[in-house]
C-alpha cells in the first residue's frame, strides 16, 4: 500500500489545526481589571503571549495553565512600578460557541516607597551644567513611589548626555536598589563616573572637488577643542550647506585610550551636480501673486567659488527683479569670502500718499515708475562666537546704486473724491540719482529645535553712508539695529518679542500742494527709495496695509517697531497666538505718531514650514474691517 495517502492526511490535518478561523480553534480575550497606567500597560504586555486566537481549543487542563501563567506574569510585571504585594487572580468566562473571556483582577497593593536616595556625579564632569539639571531634576526622591523604568530611563538620559560632552568612559561605579520588604522601602545609590573629556582631533577631508584650503576653515572647532556634539552635527550642516557636494559621510574615529581621549574625524564627500534650478509660484498676503526662478551654478572652479542668478516678479507694485551673487573663498587663515551682488529692480505704484490731518485718508497724485541698478561687492568674514555655538556673519561693502524715478500725474479724480493736480512741475518726485555708498553689515543668526521647539535670537545691525567727496549725487547715512527672540515656556508655551530701529541722515523737503481749497504738506526724504523705511504687514505691524505706515505714504528716515506675540500649543504640530504690534516709519522723531495693532492667529508646523495665518485690527483704523496676514516660515529667520 501506497505511504502517499497518509502523508497527505497528516499534512491536511496540520493545515487545518494552523489555519485562522477553522473549527478547531477557540478565541480568547483578556482583560486586567484594577490597575492603572503606566502598570497597566507592562501586565497587558506580559499576559498578551497567552491569548490563544486559531490556535486549538481552550480545554480545561489548558484554562487552569493560562490562569495560572498569567497570574504569575501579572505580578512580575507589577514588580517594576513598586508594587512588591500585588494581589492576583483570574477567572474564564464563556463568550460565545468557541470564544471566552479571561478577567485578570489586580489588587496592587501597598507601593513600595523610595526612603532614601543617593545620586552623585563625579569626575571632570561633576560641574557640567547639564549634569547638574539631570542631578538638580532627579526624580525618584524620598516618599517617591519606586518606578524602575524611570530609574533605568535616567541612568541612560546621564549617559546620553555626558556622550554629548565628550565624556564617552563615563560610567556608573554604584548603581544599587536595596529593597526591604517588610517596610515597603527602597533606598537608591547611583554613582556617575564622568571620566576624562575628549578633545577634537585632526579633521581629515577625502573629497577631490575643491583645493583643500577651500574647506580648512569650515569646522566651528580646533584640534585640542573640547568634543561638543552639537558642534558636530553642526559641522556636518556646514559642509552640506558650502554648496559642493552631494553626499556626505562624517566618520569618528575616536581614540579612548589617549589622555585625552582624542576624536578625529574623517569626512567622505561626493560632489554635487554642479547645476541646480528652483521655481516657485505662491501667493502672500503682502506680495500677491508672485514668480520665482533661480539657477545655482555651485562650484566654477576648484578654487570654491560659485554663481547664482535670479529673477521673479510679484504683484504689489508690480514688482520684478534680476539678481546675480558671486562669492569665492579667500585664501586666508579665517573664513573669510570675497562676494558681489547685482541687482536690477523694477516696480510700479500708484502714488497715493497721505496727509497727516487727514488719518489714514489717501490722495491719488499719479502713478511712479522706480528702476534701480544696484552693484554692491565686498568681502564676507564668518566669526564663530562662543566656542562655534553662535556665528557673526560680518560683511564689509561699497554699493553703486543708480535710481530713476518717473512721475506721472494723474488726471482723473483722486481717491476719497478729494481732486487730484494736474500738474505739479517743479515738485521734486521725478529724479534721478547716482550714490556710492561705503557700509558695514552685522548679522547674528541662532536656532535650535524645529517646529514649536524652536527656539533662538536672530538679531542684524548695518551702518552706512553716501557722500558726495566720493562722487555720489548726495550726502546721506543710516544705522539700523533689529532683533528677534523666540524662546518656550513648559511644553506648551512660546513667546517671540521682536524689535527694530532705524535712523537716516537725509535731506528732507516739506513741500505743499494746493488740492482744490485744502492744501497737501509732503515731507519727501531725499533718501533713495531702495533705502527707505516702511512699515506695516505680516512681519511689521499687523493690522495694516503691507509697507502702508510711513511718512505721507511714500517712505520715510527712521523706523521703530517692537511686537509680542504668545503661542499656545493645541496639538502636536498646531497651536494659536496672540499679539500686539506698534510701530510706524517717519521723517520727524518729535512725530512718530506709533500705530497699533492687535490681534490672533493659527499656526501649523508642515514639513515645509510654519504656515501663519493671522487676523488683525489697526487700532488706529476705527470702523476698518480686520485684515489677514498669510505667511510661511519661521519668523525668527
Amino acid at each position: 500500500m501506497s505511504k502517499f495517502p497518509l502523508i497527505s492526511l497528516s499534512i491536511i490535518l496540520a493545515w487545518l489545526a494552523l489555519w485562522p478561523g477553522q473549527a478547531f480553534a477557540d478565541d480568547l480575550e483578556i482583560r486586567i481589571l484594577g490597575v492603572k497606567e503606566p502598570a497597566l500597560s507592562n501586565v497587558e504586555a506580559a499576559v498578551e503571549p497567552f491569548r490563544l486566537t486559531g490556535i486549538g481549543r481552550l480545554t480545561r487542563r489548558r484554562m487552569e495553565n493560562l490562569r495560572r501563567d498569567s497570574e504569575v506574569s501579572a505580578r512580575k510585571a507589577l514588580r517594576p512600578y513598586g508594587y512588591y504585594h500585588a494581589n492576583v487572580n483570574s477567572t474564564f468566562e464563556r463568550t460565545g460557541e468557541r470564544s471566552w473571556r479571561m478577567d485578570i483582577s489586580v489588587e496592587p497593593g501597598p507601593a513600595v516607597v523610595i526612603s532614601d536616595a543617593q545620586v552623585e556625579v563625579n569626575g571632570p564632569g561633576a560641574l557640567f551644567e547639564e549634569l547638574i539639571q539631570w542631578q538638580a531634576d532627579w526624580p525618584l526622591r524620598p516618599g517617591q513611589v519606586l518606578v524602575q523604568p524611570t530609574w533605568d530611563s535616567q541612568k541612560q538620559l546621564a549617559l546620553d548626555i555626558a556622550a554629548n560632552q565628550g565624556f564617552f568612559l563615563a560610567a556608573f561605579t554604584q548603581h544599587e536598589i536595596k529593597v526591604d520588604l517588610e517596610k515597603n522601602e527602597a533606598r537608591l545609590k547611583l554613582v556617575l563616573e564622568t571620566g576624562p573629556r575628549a578633545v577634537m582631533g585632526e579633521v581629515r577631508f577625502h573629497q577631490d572637488v575643491v583645493k583643500p584650503r577651500v574647506l580648512q576653515n569650515m569646522p566651528r572647532f580646533r584640534p585640542g577643542d573640547p568634543y561638543d556634539a552639537w558642534l558636530m552635527e553642526r559641522f556636518r550642516v556646514d559642509v552640506w550647506r558650502s554648496g559642493y557636494f552631494g553626499t556626505i559621510e562624517i566618520l569618528e574615529d575616536r581614540h579612548l585610550d589617549e589622555n585625552p581621549p582624542r576624536v578625529d574625524l574623517d569626512v567622505h564627500a561626493a560632489p554635487r551636480p554642479l547645476n541646480t534650478y528652483q521655481g516657485q509660484v505662491g501667493i502672500g498676503s503682502d506680495t500677491g501673486a508672485r514668480v520665482q526662478f533661480s539657477w545655482n551654478r555651485h562650484l566654477l572652479s576648484r578654487n570654491g567659488d560659485n554663481f547664482t542668478l535670479g529673477t521673479g516678479w510679484q504683484d504689489h507694485n508690480d514688482e520684478f527683479y534680476v539678481r546675480g551673487a558671486y562669492r569665492i573663498p579667500r585664501n586666508v587663515e579665517t573664513r573669510q569670502f570675497w562676494i558681489a551682488d547685482a541687482l536690477l529692480k523694477r516696480e510700479h505704484e500708484d502714488l497715493l500718499v497721505q496727509d497727516d490731518d487727514f488719518d489714514d485718508e489717501l490722495i491719488g497724485l499719479g502713478n511712479v515708475d522706480i528702476e534701480d541698478y544696484s552693484l554692491k561687492p565686498g568681502r564676507l568674514r564668518i566669526y564663530d562666537l562662543k566656542r562655534g555655538y553662535w556665528q557673526v556673519f560680518e560683511t564689509i561693502y561699497a554699493q553703486a546704486l543708480k535710481e530713476k524715478v518717473s512721475y506721472s500725474p494723474r488726471v482723473e479724480d483722486a481717491l476719497e473724491s478729494r481732486e487730484s493736480p494736474g500738474d505739479i512741475n517743479g515738485i521734486p518726485l521725478s529724479r534721478s540719482s547716482r550714490t556710492l555708498s561705503l557700509g558695514i553689515d552685522y548679522d547674528l543668526p541662532f536656532s535650535r529645535g524645529q517646529g514649536f521647539g524652536m527656539v533662538g535670537t536672530h538679531t542684524r545691525a548695518w551702518a552706512f553712508i553716501s557722500n558726495e567727496a566720493w562722487g555720489s549725487d548726495r550726502d546721506f547715512s543710516q544705522v539700523y539695529l533689529s532683533s528677534r527672540w523666540h524662546f518656550r515656556l513648559g511644553e506648551r508655551w512660546k513667546f517671540l518679542l521682536r524689535g527694530e530701529i532705524g535712523y537716516s541722515d537725509a535731506r528732507v523737503n516739506d513741500l505743499i500742494i494746493e488740492i482744490g481749497e485744502s492744501p497737501l504738506e509732503l515731507s519727501v526724504t531725499e533718501l533713495p527709495n531702495l533705502y527707505r523705511f516702511k512699515a506695516g504687514g505680516s512681519s511689521s505691524v499687523r493690522g495694516y496695509g503691507f509697507e502702508r505706515l510711513s511718512t505721507n505714504n511714500i517712505g520715510s528716515n527712521n523706523i521703530v517697531t517692537a511686537s509680542v506675540e504668545a503661542e499656545y500649543r493645541v496639538l502636536q504640530n498646531w497651536s494659536v497666538a496672540a499679539f500686539t504690534d506698534v510701530g510706524n516709519a517717519f521723517n520727524d522723531w518729535g512725530e512718530m505718531d506709533l500705530k497699533t495693532g492687535i490681534g490672533f492667529g493659527v499656526r501649523w508646523y508642515s514639513i515645509a514650514g510654519a504656515v501663519r495665518v493671522d487676523v488683525a485690527q489697526g487700532l488706529d483704523l476705527p470702523g476698518q474691517p480686520w485684515r489677514i496676514h498669510f505667511t510661511i516660515g519661521t519668523p525668527l529667520l
